[in-house]
């Protein structure tokens, strides 16, 4: 556990670095020094930060400032708030999402429950499937006019307890409809994944496009996924491709200290 009674410096040689040091914003300054006390492990996972007014005390600095120290090392995904505890350096690590491998055959389970299984954490998932007119922005990625009948599927996907993403998932009725995959979650091909279910009617799933995008949360976003304002989101726009033909398109959104993107890519 750190000792946070014995300072390295006084206050006023911690406010005279930063004072020396005018085009480095001071809150970026105490983000870097606990950053650095982290990863050389005298931080360490489970241990709690110093407070607001130790961080202020030791570096000379305001409330404000020192707010916004703890916030960046928030968005990094370093700390996070408990309330009861206070801000402790983040036990958990990120889960590990592999692309493209996670879509290679043989694929008998959809991709979040072998990350699941991976990372040795119980999984729960609500979803719930609508029809709806596709809008513009969907209709495009799917290639088909604007209005056309979609199924729109809704994911909260929780592991070990913690929200980990949230997505929206969007297949042509005019590909599905009558098929044994109408319903993604119900059927002979329910809960199998995008590509064996494809694969049952007939289009071999060949290509996925995605597109990561960093962003701010929106307020239902950090509702929903249960994060505090600072903390940024990873969106995924994403597009199966059979033979050229995009059979389904998804918006997926998670907290960007939730998942490690790892790309492992054949050159040819």
């Amino acid at each position: 556990m750190a000792d946070w009674s014995l300072r390295a410096r006084t206050t006023e040689e911690a406010a005279t670095e930063m004072q020396s040091s005018p085009y480095t914003p001071a809150y970026v300054a105490v983000a870097e020094e606990l950053r650095a006390k982290i990863e050389s492990g005298e931080l360490a996972r489970g241990d709690k930060l110093p407070s607001e007014r130790e961080i202020c005390q030791q570096w000379g600095i305001s409330g404000i400032t020192a707010r916004a120290a703890v916030n960046v090392l928030r968005g990094e995904g370093l700390v996070q708030s408990i309330r009861g505890s206070g801000t402790l350096v983040r036990k958990e690590t990120p889960l590990v999402r592999i692309a493209p491998e996670r879509y290679f055959r043989p694929h008998a389970k959809p991709t979040y429950v072998r990350e699941a299984e991976r990372a040795g954490k119980a999984l729960s998932m609500d979803h719930e499937t609508t029809e709806v007119p596709a809008a513009l922005n969907i209709a495009e990625r799917l290639g088909i006019p604007e209005g056309s009948p979609v199924s729109q599927t809704s994911y909260a996907i929780r592991m070990g307890g913690r929200m980990v993403s949230m997505s929206h998932a969007w297949e042509p009725l005019s590909i599905t409809r009558g098929t044994e995959i109408e319903h993604p979650h119900n059927g002979p091909h329910a809960d199998r994944g995008i590509v064996p279910r494809f694969d049952a009617i007939g289009y071999r799933v060949d290509e996925v496009e995605e597109i990561p995008i960093p962003r701010n949360p929106t307020p239902a976003e950090m509702r929903q996924l249960e994060i505090p304002a600072g903390q940024p989101v990873v969106e995924i726009r994403q597009t199966f491709r059979a033979s050229g033909v995009p059979v389904e398109t998804a918006d997926i959104i998670f907290a960007a200290d939730r998942y490690e993107l790892h790309y492992k890519m054949r050159i040819e």
